[in-house]
């Protein structure tokens, strides 16, 4: 029997979430649902279908779908209707791990790929590859797999393609200082850069083939980029970063260096070093002291001397208070700032004052939160005119919306705090309608801003689109309100653009007054050319009375010849051999020569055949056979060598060639059992054990009723029916003495509160911290334990990976898990060392007083702990 406490509490939770607050002019429409937590990510398919992605921590991915023009709710309610589109098999959810990035595909209008990122264990992050059929992921492909993590935090997760078509990714340092600074041989702490198939892209800046360097790499000196987007108009890519005393936003390019672990918003100019275009202190503000003669007028323009290195970035809003002549003070923006470190100038525009000199005073900067999470850039025309172009972004700690505007070159206008309220906020986008989105961790809801009145006019979401050449995209259009009578849309390519790009669908468009706000699609695409320079053209959209809109589509050339390999890792026994065939993705201009060769590994492992391959402008697609072998040796080890396949000046690839020893090996099992389960709720554990033979498995002793274990891949599922602890014992056996042996305990829970099986739950310490807290900040404990986010369990999905897929790994070495303090958070990113909050599995170790869902969960978790310990 619940308590009234837990009841009232209970209710609290269930009742509609708080209103965030917008500006004068916007409406926020909030919808929710509990199969939407803990929500790490949200994307819509660019196909102009109306389809929400939300991906959760626990590896679910389900989608919201527009109906009439809005997201679909349960009749006479704002609860979403959500559908499964995929099951993770395998997440490690421990800290800030789990499902933690999502993309589409450049050609996701053809091929419907969807790709993930996910911590598989806690020792390994993969990229993973879906296919879309009619709204159900299927045809499961690992793209890249070890990908680093210590199974805590500063995973990164950011996915996402550039303008190049490219799949990048980010990860951060790991929390314990994993590949910061020069290190060029581990992927943390960087920004990852591959070709669609996971192979690390030939002109990628830090590929030395064959040398240390891993050669995926991008860009470098991240802490946490937690999410990163491409800004349309440009292609540039903009990533945030959650600092430890400065939350950071950086436009990143080849080779650039964020500077962690040695700077934060203090990067020296030089040596790829990046200086963040947008930056805010991690829970706090900066305030620095202007000198006795630092404030001079000239012109309109106010030139301000600080009494030391001030760190004030270009378009960053500012509070002079104090100064000897009041004329001085007010909020100004940065109008220019030296990038150096040691700046102590800035200047801000006063137009229509008298020119003069005085001093004195302080400066403050804005207080915007202390852990910077998902951005968008509005790419839409619902909004006023002045957003077109606008980057917005969300802060977890402080629950606000910021917004930046962008200068006429690119850099930085202003940056305002927009919104408040927004609480537990993880993630924003853009919608087909042009509404701005944002996504709840805890809290299950979904955010729709909207301007309050418009005016009828033509409402275009996607105005900068890049499609694959040879490939397609979408854009949608809508009407801003109700006409009176149909309106037809017609769409065209203006004069000049391209003839490489044309529309395929949804040329001319009709709204009545009865699906004015549906969102129609409009399809482009883009026919093969030869040359390699990218195509561009300009389609207007229009009807008659409404202004003219304009969407530019460029494309994506990929008339670079690349080899094909047949596959990326080849198994060669020992004393035999095997082979594996190479081709060309594309023509060549001319006959090209192919070098093969073992360059790295066990010299045992060799070219016997085919170590060069010529290819014309005839047999380019047709497979040659490369042959390699193993000779026989005395060890017991299966031996690894790399083998890469060169044209010289055009593409590299390697693949993983490994020797399978022909004598008999012992089992050894080398997984980590979980330990803990709810009642109710299916466990899953996959016992992992080396040998030769392969192992197979067995439960031993007295087997807990409903526990099974397969024989042959070790994966062990069972779903308590009551609360208590269960001995389980595991064997593997292959015919080679001793068997292999593990027992362990599990501890099902029957309370709600408990984490999810394979979540360690409230065990990590919170940044400690460099600053001190400010007075009054202080949070009740919120207990250790969290209030379980539902009990369905989604639909896994029925269709198998493909077998013959093989993927390209990373190449990393499992990194140390170091010494350093770990944050406590369980998927969105860490806030900082600023102002530590207790403990609290509900959410990340943020530095500041949590949001309102999350002090419903903490009241929770103590009403609970408080009646387990009247029951005790």
């Amino acid at each position: 029997m619940r308590t009234p406490l837990m009841a009232s509490l209970l209710f609290l939770m269930m009742s509609a979430p708080a209103r965030a607050a917008v500006p004068a002019g916007f409406v926020e429409t909030n919808y929710s649902s509990t199969s939407l937590t803990p929500a790490t990510g949200m994307a819509w398919a660019p196909d102009g279908s109306g389809r929400l992605f939300v991906t959760l921590k626990n590896g679910v991915v389900r989608t919201v779908a527009m109906k009439d023009g809005v997201l679909e709710t349960q009749p006479g309610t704002s609860t979403l209707v959500t559908r499964t589109f995929a099951t993770e098999p395998s997440v490690h959810t421990n800290s800030e791990c789990g499902l933690i990035g999502i993309a589409f595909d450049p050609n996701y209008v053809v091929n419907r790929y969807v790709y993930f990122f996910v911590t598989v264990s806690a020792s390994e992050q993969r990229i993973v590859r879906y296919t879309d059929a009619n709204g159900t992921g299927i045809a499961r492909t690992e793209v890249v797999t070890r990908l680093p993590t210590t199974g805590n935090n500063h995973d990164g997760g950011g996915l996402g393609f550039g303008p190049d078509g490219k799949l990048y990714w980010a990860i951060g340092d790991l929390g314990n200082g994993s590949g910061v600074d020069a290190d060029l041989t581990s992927l943390a702490a960087k920004m990852s850069r591959a070709n669609l198939d996971g192979t690390p892209a030939n002109d990628n800046p830090f590929n030395d083939g064959v040398g240390p360097n891993n050669e995926y790499i991008w860009a470098r000196g991240l802490r946490n980029p937690f999410t990163f987007t491409f800004q349309p108009t440009t292609g540039l890519l903009w990533v945030n970063g959650v600092g430890d005393r400065y939350e950071q936003v950086f436009v990143v390019s080849r080779r650039s260096h964020a500077g962690y672990n040695d700077y934060e918003n203090n990067q020296p100019v030089g040596n790829d070093y990046l200086t963040p275009v947008i930056k805010y202190r991690t829970n706090t503000i900066d305030s620095s002291t202007v000198t006795a003669t630092g404030a001079v007028r000239s012109g309109g323009i106010t030139t301000f001397t600080t009494a030391s290195p001030h760190g004030f970035r270009k378009g960053e809003k500012l509070t002079l208070e104090g100064v000897g002549d009041a004329s001085f003070n007010g909020e100004f923006y940065v109008a220019s700032a030296n990038n150096a470190p040691t700046t102590t100038t800035f200047t801000v525009a006063q137009p229509g004052l008298p020119d003069t000199t005085s001093g004195g005073g302080t400066v403050t900067t804005q207080a915007l939160g202390g852990s910077i999470t998902g951005g968008v850039f509005y790419d839409a025309t619902l909004f006023p005119p002045e957003y077109r172009g606008n980057y917005f972004f969300g802060d977890y700690n402080s629950a606000q919306v910021t917004r930046a505007t962008l200068a006429a070159d690119n850099s930085v206008a202003t940056v305002d705090e927009w919104g408040t309220g927004f609480s537990a906020n993880v993630d924003m986008s853009v919608g087909p309608d042009g509404a701005l989105y944002a996504l709840g961790y805890t809290n299950g809801v979904v955010r729709r801003v909207t301007p309050t009145a418009t005016g009828q006019k033509l409402v275009v979401s996607g105005l900068n689109l890049r499609l694959m050449e040879g490939g397609r995209a979408a854009f949608t259009v809508r009407l801003a309100q109700a006409p009176s009578a149909p309106v037809t849309v017609s769409v065209a390519r203006a004069m000049g653009g391209s003839e490489d790009l044309r529309v395929l669908g949804g040329g001319t468009l009709t709204f009545s007054p009865a699906n004015w706000s549906v969102p129609q699609v409009v399809v482009l695409e883009a026919v093969e050319d030869a040359d390699v320079e990218p195509d561009v053209a300009t389609f207007t959209v229009a009807s008659e009375g409404l202004t003219t809109e304009s969407v530019v589509a460029t494309t994506i050339d990929n008339n670079s010849t690349r080899l094909v390999l047949s596959t990326r890792r080849l198994v060669v026994p020992e004393g035999g051999t095997a082979t594996f065939d190479v081709s060309l993705s594309l023509r060549p201009s001319s006959n090209v020569t192919v070098t093969v060769a073992s360059t790295q590994g066990d010299p045992d492992l060799t070219v016997a055949s085919a170590s060069t391959l010529s290819f014309t402008t005839s047999n380019w697609n047709t497979p040659q056979t490369v042959t390699l072998q193993a000779s026989q040796d005395a060890d017991n080890v299966d031996g690894t060598a790399t083998i890469t396949l060169a044209i010289p000046g055009l593409d590299a690839r390697t693949l993983e060639a490994v020797e399978a020893d022909d004598e008999p090996l012992q089992p050894t099992i080398s997984s980590t059992p979980v330990t803990t389960a709810g009642v109710g709720i299916e466990y899953r554990y996959d016992v992992e054990a080396v040998g030769r033979p392969q192992p197979t498995y067995s439960l031993e002793g007295a087997v807990p009723q409903g526990m099974s274990i397969d024989a042959t891949t070790g994966l062990i599922t069972w779903t308590p029916s009551a609360a208590g602890t269960v001995d389980v014992h595991v064997r593997a056996t292959n015919g080679v003495s001793p068997d292999a042996e593990q027992s362990f305990t599990i501890t099902a829970e029957a309370e709600m509160g408990e984490p999810d099986a394979g979540t360690d739950a409230g065990t990590e310490t919170p940044d400690a911290g460099t600053e001190t807290p400010d007075a009054g900040t202080e949070t009740p404990d919120a207990g250790t334990e969290t209030p379980d986010a539902g009990t369905e369990t989604p639909d896994a999905g029925t269709e198998t990976p493909d077998a013959g897929t093989e993927t390209p790994d990373a190449g990393t070495e499992t990194p140390d898990a170091g010494t350093g303090t770990l944050d406590a958070g369980t998927g969105t990113p860490d806030a900082g060392t600023n102002n530590p909050l207790p403990e609290d599995d509900s959410g990340c170790g943020c530095g500041a007083a949590p949001v309102a869902p999350l002090a419903w969960l903490a009241l929770v978790a103590l009403a609970t702990r408080r009646k387990r310990s009247r029951a005790s």
